[in-house]
């Protein structure tokens, strides 16, 4: 909250050293300001803050939203969210299709404000990988690279698709093309990243980055999606 109120009342003009670090040197924002070097930066938090912003301002494209359909074929909780849908259904006497339809307009807000439990859960799986590192540490690199996955991944890509005209929005999810092209040039983010900001070896940096993303879809594809649809179907 503290930090969403700086983002509101305080657009510094480090916004672009900010985006300029993270792109020329991946890694390099969490560094300095671990080792406090932060006034010509943006704060990491508040950088995050502001790509979710402009996430909600591009409701063209799905991203991580789902639709009813889905979940209710889900591997996890398929039974589950089956269950649910047929008693909401005699509840609210609607059909599957008018109640799709409010589940999907409830989810497109839900799904990007969703997008801030990654951080402290991911940063808790970096933790025992970083060698010495304390959580604080973790859950700085882990805001620089969600920052970097939202920004590459649900805006800068997408507008790409949609300017050269082979989409007009796209879904998250492991049988599209654009996830691939989405996972793997984070990962190669987090090696870099990783390198620089932690010091590993070469080849730890590329287990770690591989770990790291492997984490954030098993994240992202069981317990982001859950907690949506718990939090989706009840706004329905």
């Amino acid at each position: 909250l503290g930090e969403g109120l700086h983002f509101i009342t305080h657009f510094e003009g480090n916004f672009f050293n900010t985006l300029k670090a993270i792109f020329n040197r991946p890694g390099q924002l969490s560094l300095d300001y671990c080792n406090g070097v932060r006034k010509k930066y943006f704060k990491p938090l508040s950088f995050f803050l502001m790509l979710v912003i402009l996430y909600l301002l591009f409701p063209v494209f799905e991203g991580l939203n789902m639709k009813l359909e889905y979940h209710k074929v889900h591997p996890l909780y398929g039974s589950y969210a089956t269950s649910e849908v047929e008693k909401l259904i005699k509840a609210e006497n609607v059909t599957e299709l008018q109640l799709a339809g409010s589940f999907h307009h409830a989810g497109e807000k839900t799904s990007k404000f969703l997008l801030f439990i990654i951080i402290p859960f991911v940063a808790l799986f970096s933790w025992p990988l970083g060698l010495r590192k304390n959580y604080f540490y973790h859950f700085v690199f882990t805001i620089e690279a969600s920052s970097f996955f939202i920004l590459w991944g649900f805006l800068l890509l997408p507008i790409l698709l949609f300017l050269t005209g082979i989409t007009t929005g796209y879904q998250f999810s492991s049988e599209n093309q654009t996830s691939v092209a989405i996972l793997v040039v984070f990962i190669i983010y987090l090696i870099l990243a990783a390198k620089r900001f932690f010091s590993f070896k070469w080849w730890y940096s590329i287990l770690y980055a591989i770990l790291f993303t492997l984490a954030l879809i098993v994240f992202l594809g069981y317990f982001y999606k859950f907690i949506l649809f718990l939090i989706a179907i009840r706004l329905a």
